[in-house]
């Protein structure tokens, strides 16, 4: 299941903008804060490797991974507006144009792969983890990270001028012993967000496509944020301290 024309169409029209955002680390905390050191700590040694970054944006991880030693860091999206802005910010990386459900590469051709944050944009994900399994070579990881479906299965109750309130909740009621719920775990289903599509499925569910791919799950973690974004941002910072918004997945091709 292709990425959404919505989606590919949000990032097309708001590239600047959304690079400006991720490169500004005071206004991107959880980027800054959260997601990516979690993501740079669990890097493997690049040291001369051949390393892909699908899903790469407007190249900032690219760059990093080539900094960590890396010999050649390729990344592809499918936008072609943050691919522009990839290829000339960062000359040192390989950047194209493709959807990382067609990776137009040669069977084992990499020696790493990472995606950020790019995954949860399709409906299946056994096709790109299929092709990202592909061009890999034996004994090869390849890390990435989405939503957490913990996050992602909350429901809106209320969002208006003084309050926004999210829940996973059961409420019984003993008189009359029933129960309700609030929120919804385990059902597949889109999620319309800020002008672009991402895709809520249970662990049970992504672990089932990590599978059907060929790969194992060498490791599963849900990252903390970094003790500076109390500073920077409390409201963040109280909430991801208790209540997870992504997940990484480090799988092995064996």
């Amino acid at each position: 299941m292709a990425t959404d024309e919505m989606t590919v169409q949000w990032y097309n029209e708001h590239a600047a903008e959304y690079t400006q955002h991720v490169r500004n680390p005071d206004e991107s905390v959880y980027h800054s804060l959260y997601e990516k050191p979690a993501m740079y700590a669990l890097l493997p040694d690049l040291q001369s490797k051949s390393v892909i970054s699908i899903g790469c944006g407007s190249g900032e991880d690219a760059h990093y991974l080539a900094g960590r030693g890396a010999n050649q860091v390729v990344g592809v999206d499918i936008s072609d507006r943050l691919i522009e802005i990839a290829k000339t910010s960062y000359p040192e990386c390989q950047f194209q144009v493709m959807d990382m459900e067609k990776l137009a590469f040669a069977d084992n051709s990499f020696d790493f792969a990472y995606s950020s944050l790019a995954l949860h944009y399709l409906e299946d994900w056994t096709t790109a983890l299929s092709e990202a399994h592909r061009i890999l070579k034996q004994g090869s990881n390849y890390l990435f990270s989405c939503g957490h479906p913990v996050y992602s299965a909350l429901e809106t109750v209320q969002d208006d001028d003084e309050l926004m309130i999210r829940q996973l909740s059961r409420t019984k009621d003993k008189k009359l012993d029933t129960a309700s719920v609030t929120g919804d775990y385990f059902t597949h289903r889109s999620m319309s967000d800020k002008g672009w599509v991402t895709w809520h499925k249970s662990i049970d569910e992504i672990s089932a496509e990590v599978t059907r791919a060929g790969f194992v799950i060498a490791g599963v973690h849900e990252p903390q944020p970094l003790p500076g974004m109390k500073d920077v941002s409390p409201k963040d910072y109280d909430t991801l301290v208790k209540i997870p918004n992504f997940i990484i997945f480090k799988l092995l091709k064996i």
